[in-house]
């Protein structure tokens, strides 16, 4: 009988262990997976906003640009007074034109983009044309005042655009216009530029006209004009100057962000597959959640064969009590080097987007611990080093592969999404308890000491000091390593890089000792570095 109550007691004891142990280990994974999944949302939403800023912000530039010139242009005193004396009877026309089209001629300087010049008069007669003629599809005298900002339209082929302004008199009054033509082609390429949006993206640019939604440019899948998710959108847009973000409802629901060009009625609207935006890091998230319960079902069958022999022997000799704190501690640091390899997995499925940079993140880690022993910083604070490390890139994610492994030089906008990688990890990590200040790591780790890195532009002692540690680390992995664009430069490179730079990008103390283990050849670069 006492041998049965010993069985129970056993078999009680593995079960619930083992159970107690598959809810903690699920629900430390829960906890981790499901604010990771929000913020890396949050994030991927957030770059698209961003992306739509951009784009504003280059269509403002332009339209800008021709209305400034349009200004100059009737703002010249000269030629603005000769129409002044035609208008009062004091000069022909004849002399008007002869004394005006050479100086019209010479505005046509300020740009290449523009085309041609037409002055018109108080009742909007031609008077002087300088270059291409404004064709009358875009406006004639019977139209009477010529718009500020017409619509790019396509004339015999080439996109073109009519500005105008009115040119003042010494009093005020107004004496005439000048149409300016330009050249619409650089519009339609920002437009077109929809590389950063996957494969459904697009970016639309239109006004929303008397007769509805008016879209100035072909889309993506070739068809003019809008439909109901355009007209929806511009005719929020034209009420409310901020982005607006709408979720279609349907078979395929689309991110909708639309917002007014200021100082216009122009509407810029850019649209995606929801699910294209999302998939990366859904993908990205079941991978890390089936890698969790693999490791969770490791862990239960490695805790049921400790504890079997375990508390076999424990009702018998008081002594094995000891060796049952020993295999708890075991089990301690297996559950320990299960988070770190949750942690290694998630490092994992980021690089294999940039077959280029396999491994960084790992060797980056390893480098800034190495740095940081050397610099005598306590065991725990280089567990949240490698931590770090290993995870400093993780704001990659929402950026698309393509973009991470083209060799060619990248544009402004493609430039900009990859700096803001930074802020974006942080956000991916603010919502995950760490024992460590990961998250101000990974935002801090492309700041520098004078004050010229980014996203914050901290400086000196205002930077994290492990994220100090990160920065040189990943500096000199990174200019020892290939890259897409160039292959491996050395360690001799690297280590003059940060040199050159120490205590001014660069923190003093951690370059010396980067510089005392490259000479020592204690520096960790090798192919495969262990997170153990």
């Amino acid at each position: 009988m006492q041998v049965i109550d010993a069985v129970k007691l056993q078999r009680n004891i593995i079960v619930y262990a083992v159970l107690a142990m598959a809810v903690v280990g699920l629900g430390v994974a829960l906890a981790a997976i499901i604010p990771l999944h929000r913020q890396m949302v949050r994030s991927a939403d957030q770059a698209l906003e961003h992306g739509l800023d951009l784009q504003v912000a280059a269509l403002r530039e332009t339209v800008d640009r021709m209305g400034d010139m349009a200004r100059q242009v009737t703002s010249r005193s000269v030629i603005r007074d000769a129409l002044s004396s035609y208008n009062q009877g004091a000069m022909s026309l004849d002399k008007l034109q002869a004394f005006t089209a050479d100086k019209l001629g010479d505005s046509m300087k300020l740009s290449r983009d523009m085309l041609g010049i037409l002055r018109v008069g108080r009742d909007y007669r031609p008077l002087v044309s300088v270059g291409a003629s404004v064709p009358p599809a875009l406006w004639s005298p019977e139209a009477g005042e010529p718009p500020a900002l017409g619509a790019p339209t396509l004339i015999d082929g080439r996109w073109v655009l009519l500005v105008s302004a009115p040119i003042l008199g010494r009093d005020g009054t107004r004496e005439g216009h000048d149409l300016l033509l330009f050249d619409a082609q650089g519009l339609r390429a920002i437009v077109a530029d929809v590389e950063t949006l996957g494969r459904t993206g697009e970016i639309i640019l239109g006004r929303l006209a008397a007769s509805g939604a008016q879209v100035f440019f072909p889309r993506r899948d070739g068809s003019a004009g809008g439909d109901d998710e355009v007209a929806e959108a511009f005719s929020r847009a034209a009420i409310d100057p901020e982005p607006l973000y709408l979720t279609r409802p349907g078979a395929v629901p689309d991110v909708v962000l639309s917002q007014r060009l200021p100082g216009s009625d122009w509407i810029v609207m850019v649209r995606q597959d929801l699910a294209e935006l999302h998939s990366n890091i859904d993908q990205l998230v079941l991978s890390v959640a089936a890698g969790a319960l693999v490791l969770v079902g490791f862990g239960m069958v490695g805790f049921v064969l400790i504890l079997r022999p375990l508390t076999g022997r424990m009702l018998v000799h008081t002594g094995d009590l000891k060796r049952q704190i020993k295999d708890g501690e075991r089990a301690q640091a297996a559950l320990e080097r299960a988070l770190e390899g949750t942690i290694e997995a998630v490092a994992s499925t980021i690089e294999v987007r940039d077959p280029y940079t396999a491994g960084h993140q790992r060797r980056v880690a390893e480098i800034a611990v190495a740095i940081g022993r050397q610099l005598g910083l306590p065991a725990e604070t280089l567990k949240g080093l490698r931590v770090a490390g290993t995870i400093h890139d993780i704001g990659k994610i929402g950026i698309p592969a393509e973009m991470l492994t083209r060799p060619g030089r990248l544009s402004a906008l493609e430039f900009d999404i990859i700096r803001n990688h930074s802020a974006d990890g942080c956000e991916i990590l603010n919502g995950v308890d760490f024992p460590w200040p990961i998250a101000d790591m990974v935002r801090h780790h492309h700041e520098r000491m004078d004050g010229s890195g980014y996203p914050d532009g901290l400086k000196g002692d205002e930077i994290l000091f492990e994220a100090r540690i990160l920065a040189v680390a990943d500096v000199v992995e990174a200019i020892a390593s290939d890259r897409p664009y160039r292959a491996a430069l050395g360690l001799d490179a690297a280590m003059r890089e940060i040199i050159a730079h120490s205590g001014t990008l660069f923190d003093a103390a951690v370059v010396d000792a980067c510089r005392v283990l490259a000479a020592e050849g204690r520096l960790p670069l090798g192919d495969r570095p262990s997170l153990q």
